[in-house]
């Protein structure tokens, strides 16, 4: 059968299914849907496809496929140092490193976390993400804080970004201001790679505690490293099952085989849909607010890895896909009205979950009001399966493209499989479009940008040809 993934094994921690049947023309009709022989000519390919992947994980091209199997000594001895000590905690990190914490928070910490009370949340730090060098938003929020009482991560892979760096000494001589000399040492933990990069030198020059985020590690990939890892334990949350989790997805993905491998099959549907049909919008449409929370990191796992000018030739291709993330049901009163019926360029992934992990009633307070008592008894969670459900159909009959993520309920396992599956998902998808998922030439040239405007040595050239363009003559209303 070609339209359903097979579940995993019964019995194990993490259970997540595939189903693209709606993506296939006996579902929507062949203008908009994959015909069998399109989908079975790609999968006769991918023996040599996943050779590649195999590759890309021996040469270490990339740390994220052995995250799962990571050693954690040296982040479960800093948590274990700064767990249960501070009432805040302050990630400070841009782009992907800042997802890390904020997705993992999202997705399994509670949902109002900042606001219980310190018992509620056995004594946990409050966690606040700087993810901006917006100068009100980072004066107001240590404004805010006892900053006596709050921690620092800092997140930089290489220690080269100016906003990360530029905050770090702000925040550096803060503390020493209204706490002391020593603060620095004490309140900061900076993730980065050790062995290099100015970060690396701040912290043996401050004696600051550093976790080591490898060089072959991106800030999108390392969502299960350290970037994302040091605020999950000190929020509570279980490292140790999103690892787990993880390390079963990669398992079940060893295998060459798309029918056997639903990160591989997730690729495959959506690569072909974009180059047979144009579907160049690929929407994660997240029936729960924390699986929303992996759709706006998969945003920018997608953007970064994919939107690529060269392929691994030279050549200028300028592929990749838009993606686009859903809220349901928020989005069933907004966003659904263009997937149905605005351009087809659009597939939509729906993400859903069996167990939402919580349960509430509404109950029938007014039993003479017709209007509503079909809604007598109705479960929230009912509500956003009925939701969905109403989605897809309507998509399918509109000939739509639509494939379905199922998990058995949101917790640390199923997150982390999920998360690797969309790792893994891009990765062959840019085996698929010839390029390269792990370098982000468009973000070095913005990096860059500020480099020269700043007065780098080194960047002149870049400096004078920005001084040149913002020279020119401009036409304004």
């Amino acid at each position: 059968m070609v339209g359903a993934f097979r579940p995993g094994t019964p019995g194990t921690r993490m259970t997540l299914s595939l189903d693209f049947t709606n993506c296939l023309s006996e579902a929507i009709g062949a203008t908009h849907g994959l015909t069998k022989s399109e989908v079975e000519t790609l999968v006769a390919k991918f023996p040599k496809h996943h050779e590649s992947i195999e590759e890309m994980r021996s040469n270490g091209e990339s740390g994220f496929f052995e995250l799962p199997y990571q050693d954690q000594a040296e982040l479960k001895t800093a948590l274990k140092k700064h767990s249960g000590k501070w009432s805040d905690l302050v990630v400070v990190a841009m782009g992907g490193s800042a997802l890390a914490a904020r997705t993992l928070l999202g997705a399994l910490g509670h949902a109002a976390h900042n606001l219980v009370e310190p018992k509620a949340r056995k004594n946990a730090p409050r966690i606040h993400i700087l993810d901006n060098a917006d100068p009100v938003l980072a004066g107001q929020m240590l404004e805010a804080l006892d900053l006596k009482k709050t921690l620092f991560q800092i997140v930089s892979r290489g220690g080269l970004t100016a906003e990360t760096d530029a905050l770090l000494m702000w925040i550096i001589e803060q503390l020493r201001k209204k706490v002391g000399k020593a603060a620095p040492t004490a309140q900061i933990v900076i993730v980065t790679d050790r062995e290099k990069g100015p970060l690396a030198e701040i912290a043996k020059l401050e004696k600051i505690d550093v976790l080591h985020n490898p060089a072959n590690l991106s800030g999108r990939y390392a969502i299960l490293g350290s970037a994302g890892l040091f605020a999950a334990g000190l929020a509570g949350l279980d490292i140790d099952g999103l690892l787990a989790g993880a390390g079963e997805m990669d398992k079940r993905c060893r295998h060459g085989d798309p029918y056997k491998n639903p990160a591989y099959m997730h690729s495959l549907v959506h690569y072909l849909l974009t180059r047979k049909r144009r579907k160049t919008m690929h929407v994660m449409f997240s029936f729960s607010n924390r699986l929303h929370a992996v759709g706006l990191w998969y945003n920018h796992l997608c953007s970064v890895s994919l939107g690529k000018m060269l392929n691994r030739k030279g050549k200028a291709v300028h592929v990749g896909p838009s993606p686009v993330a859903g809220l349901g049901s928020f989005d069933l009163h907004g966003q659904q009205q263009l997937f149905a019926e605005g351009p087809f360029d659009k597939v939509v992934t729906f993400v859903v979950a069996k167990d939402q992990g919580a349960k509430a009633v509404a109950p029938q307070l007014y039993p003479k009001l017709e209007a509503l008592a079909w809604l007598k008894d109705a479960e929230f969670s009912g509500l956003l399966d009925k939701a969905y459900i109403g989605c897809e159909q309507h998509l399918t009959a509109a000939g739509r493209p639509n494939m379905t993520i199922t998990l058995d309920a949101i917790d640390a396992a199923h997150v982390g499989g999920l998360i690797y599956l969309l790792e893994l998902s891009t990765a062959m998808s840019a085996e698929l479009y010839g390029i390269d998922p792990f370098d982000q030439p468009g973000v070095e040239q913005g990096k860059q940008a500020i480099f020269a405007q700043c007065g780098r040595p080194g960047f002149e050239d870049l400096a004078k040809r920005i001084k040149d363009h913002r020279a020119k003559p401009r036409r304004t209303c």
